[in-house]
């Protein structure tokens, strides 16, 4: 479906998240930074008069093909008012009350949303305004909700780039979800204890906390500095992380153009990396939810590549004396595939779905939004997305109106780089922008006003 639900928050933002415990409902988060002006102008959604940059509870619904405000998720008076703009957030996936933000004084805090935000109504959940006639106060009071602190997690103000979930974490992944209900646990002993971690960017470095999350505290386990490469032409983007779905002891981290493999076992925490991922810098990895060994990446190059990890080991990797926790060690590899085309400018994000690793969604700061279907590489055959069926549900930080775009054709590159698909092919071999039988196509795509930071499926 190509159906858009549009809404407007009137304040910038960088981050959303989707309430992943919530399988039921399209949930989302999103963080707004907006800067405040310190004047009386400065209003909220609901027209009050604030300087916050407050969190929104949003829920999408099918039926309706809308996008509304649940909730309004203030961070209260004591901790100035949320005057500074949230950076970055992470929903827990155990308990939907529980969220985990960055804010722009680098303050990080694991935060408790009301019971009544996560409300379950009628159909019509979206009031008229003429239901509350010209008095809006009823409808602030109702969409406005304070959060409490439950923990600070103490990281030396350094702004986080980024905030992972141990999969382990998952109730899919559980025994019983009603057991780890309230104990977020790995629900598994041979896991490590760590069931969530942060990543910061510094000029020289990038550091990765763990720590242990319980719904009353928060404690730190370990800190792992990797070095950034001195790399000529490359300037670091913020890193981001992935945590192994399939090993629950291994993360990938974005580090400059490259990406480094972290073993939370080992002693030496980083034990291998692929160099020269993306010309200019790398900005996002995700890992296949379905397949093992499968990574994609996005990069300042406009790419988005993928990676077999069991092809990323240098021939030195099989001496023990060798240290591959320097990334001078590791070797540069060809990709499983490349997707050229489908942004003219960085691409900022990527993300499979976690249900169905033929798609995964891709966005850039040239204001596109891409859904692909690569099957070829994927656990499944072929996904059949005709008869004008819903193929999924996600939520870009900057909707607009233009679904359609410019007439671009994607080129899919394969390992040997030949050209599967190339807009000037005689035999009409241009990737199909509206679906088809090829085994890797892009979808559909969305053009927005503003560039693209941040995106996420539903988890329902």
């Amino acid at each position: 479906s190509n159906n858009l639900a549009e809404l407007s928050l009137n304040a910038p933002s960088r981050c959303v998240t989707s309430v992943r415990n919530d399988t039921r409902n399209h949930r989302f988060i999103v963080g707004t930074c907006a800067v405040s002006s310190g004047s009386d102008n400065d209003q909220d959604y609901t027209g009050a008069n604030t300087s916050s940059s407050p969190l929104y509870l949003l829920r999408y619904h099918e039926e309706m093909n809308e996008l509304a405000i649940d909730a309004q998720l203030n961070f209260g008076e004591e901790d100035g008012g949320g005057s500074n703009e949230v950076w970055s957030c992470s929903s827990c996936p155990i308990d939907s009350n529980l969220i985990v933000t960055c804010r722009g004084n680098g303050e990080t805090a694991l935060w408790k949303i009301p019971d009544d935000a996560l409300k379950e109504d009628e159909l019509d959940f979206y009031p008229d305004e003429d239901d509350f006639g010209n008095d809006t106060s009823n409808r602030n009071e109702d969409i406005n909700k304070s959060m409490d602190k439950i923990a600070n997690l103490e990281l030396g103000g350094r702004r986080v780039t980024d905030m992972q979930w141990n999969p382990g974490c998952l109730p899919t992944n559980s025994d019983s979800f009603d057991e780890h209900h309230g104990d977020i646990g790995t629900g598994n002993d041979q896991f490590n204890d760590a069931n969530f971690l942060n990543v910061q960017s510094g000029k020289k470095e990038v550091c990765v906390t763990t720590w242990n999350i319980e719904s009353d505290a928060a404690m730190q386990l370990d800190q792992i500095t990797i070095p950034i490469p001195n790399e000529r032409g490359v300037i670091p983007n913020p890193a981001k992380a992935s945590w192994d779905p399939h090993n629950h002891n291994l993360c990938a981290v974005t580090v400059g153009s490259s990406i480094a493999i972290l073993d939370l076992r080992s002693p030496l925490k980083v034990v291998n990396g692929i160099k020269s991922c993306h010309k200019f810098g790398v900005t996002d990895v995700d890992y296949n939810p379905n397949k093992i060994h499968v990574l994609a990446s996005s990069g300042q190059d406009a790419l988005v590549k993928f990676w077999d990890l069991r092809f990323t080991a240098s021939d030195e990797s099989h001496d023990p004396d060798h240290d591959l926790s320097n990334s001078s060690s590791w070797s540069r590899h060809t990709p499983l595939r490349t997707l050229r085309g489908g942004h003219f400018h960085w691409a900022t994000s990527v993300k499979y779905n976690s249900f169905h690793d033929q798609l995964l969604l891709s966005g850039g700061t040239d204001g596109m939004v891409n859904l692909w279907r690569i099957s070829s590489i994927s656990s499944a055959p072929l996904l059949d997305l005709g008869g004008g069926d819903t193929v999924g549900d996600f939520v870009g930080v900057s909707p607009s109106s233009d679904m359609e775009g410019e007439n671009i054709n994607p080129v899919i590159s394969y390992e040997n780089d030949e050209l599967l698909e190339s807009a000037n092919a005689e035999d009409d071999g241009s990737v199909d922008t509206d679906g088809g039988n090829a085994p890797d196509v892009r979808v559909t795509k969305m053009e927005v006003r503003e560039a693209v930071y941040d995106l996420t499926w539903s988890a329902a």
